[in-house]
């Protein structure tokens, strides 16, 4: 299961990277992924987005973090499939 987490992370960082949109990414090694999305309506809005999509992504809202640094928590898990870590890259890309 933790070898199968750290690919699925590798995995979506290569993903992210390969999208051209790390640059939205705190860098990070662990299971969750933050992609910073300035504006409270904004990175709700694009949560409500994903969620249509089947995923459950919460955005991080200020005054929690500071404005400007609005985000989505992602999670990374193990049973995460390499489709679905595509699927919310492209769907990423193309929202961001």
């Amino acid at each position: 299961e933790i070898e199968k987490l750290h690919d699925n992370i590798a995995l979506f960082r290569s993903e992210i990277k390969q999208k051209r949109i790390g640059n939205h990414f705190i860098e990070s090694t662990s299971a969750i992924q933050s992609c910073i999305i300035p504006g409270n309506q904004q990175v709700k809005d694009l949560s409500v987005i994903l969620k249509k999509e089947g995923f459950d992504i919460k955005p991080i809202l200020s005054p929690t973090v500071p404005k400007g640094k609005e985000r989505l928590r992602v999670c990374i898990h193990s049973y995460t499939t390499e489709d679905e870590i595509k699927k919310l890259v492209s769907l990423l890309k193309e929202h961001i």
